[in-house]
């Protein structure tokens, strides 16, 4: 046996040693309530420490013992969640476990960093609508993120690059109301966009659902099955996957994001008897037709994300 092959044998066996190791610790983490624990915040310093160091293999081999160990349901999976997101090899993986978080961990602590780097992400892709949906949505869920006072610049700048006035202007008034006065170089910047606000109104009103211009008062009924011009295809009562827009903490919230949308010609049903009230459109066999939906969402700019069905939604 070589000398190349005998250190690949060596680090390949250390490897193992450390998942063996690392298994036993999550579980013990886990065994604890699933709580997040300061034995399971030495976890993920020690993947973070591996990774940075150049190791990410048993970094990443470290994260995923953590969820492994722990429920779905619980917060210790979704922290491992977001450090598996954080410390991915790949974009792509990052970005998988960002959605998953703010679609199905949206209550969680880390759903305003997720949003934060979706936003960044759909921003390099040239998608300004779905960055701008995500940016919002940060806006009004991690109201003390320390990276608010750039992300309300960001959403400014990505609304009046669609030439969306009336976003552009709210979202200028929230973020030069939350930019700190010490912070001169960010309200100069916000300061460019004044003058093109003057004659818009842009006066506090009900809370905007995230990512959708304002409309009308949610009626007493919200239709959920009769199809709509516009809506993509979906057989009405069958499927694997569905789209998802948005999930709210209460049934008003939710409803009134279906109403906008239905004036859009879209056609939404609000899932969940209890919170999280979410908010989905159609009913999709595969997974490629329910992109293909996706497509047809955003050329509406409507941001969803593709998820299965669950028995709530049957």
């Amino acid at each position: 046996m070589t000398l190349r092959s005998r250190s690949l044998v060596r680090w390949f066996g250390a490897l193992l040693l450390l998942a063996a190791g690392s298994s036993v610790r999550a579980q013990n983490v886990a065994a604890q309530g699933n709580a997040i624990t300061p034995a399971a915040d030495s976890v993920f310093a020690r993947a973070r420490t591996l990774v940075k160091s150049g190791n990410g293999a048993a970094g990443r081999v470290l994260v995923d013992s953590m969820i492994a160990a722990s429920p779905p349901d619980s917060p210790m999976y979704a922290e491992a969640l977001y450090w598996r997101a954080a410390l991915a090899a790949t974009p792509s993986d990052a970005e998988r476990d960002y959605r998953r978080l703010v679609v199905d961990y949206w209550f969680g602590p880390h759903v305003g960093d997720a949003l934060l780097q979706l936003a960044q992400v759909e921003s390099a892709r040239g998608d300004r609508a779905a960055a701008a949906g995500h940016l919002e949505r940060f806006m009004l869920e991690a109201p003390s993120h320390p990276e608010r006072p750039r992300a309300g610049l960001m959403l400014v700048r990505l609304l009046f690059d669609q030439n969306d006035i009336p976003r552009g202007c709210r979202a200028w008034r929230d973020a030069t109301n939350a930019a700190p006065a010490s912070a001169v170089e960010l309200r100069n910047q916000l300061g460019y966009y004044a003058g093109r606000c003057t004659a818009n109104d842009v006066s506090v009103g009900s809370r905007v659902p995230i990512a959708y211009p304002p409309g009308s008062p949610p009626p007493a009924t919200v239709r959920d099955t009769t199809p709509t011009r516009g809506e993509p295809a979906a057989a009405p009562s069958a499927g694997r996957y569905t789209l998802q827009i948005a999930a709210y903490q209460t049934k008003t919230e939710a409803t009134r994001l279906v109403t906008r949308l239905a004036a859009r010609g879209v056609t939404a049903r609000i899932v969940g008897a209890t919170k999280p009230f979410r908010v989905r459109v159609g009913r999709y066999e595969t997974r490629g037709a329910a992109m293909a939906a996706q497509t047809q969402l955003k050329a509406k700019k409507l941001s969803a994300i593709v998820t299965e069905i669950g028995s709530d939604d049957k």
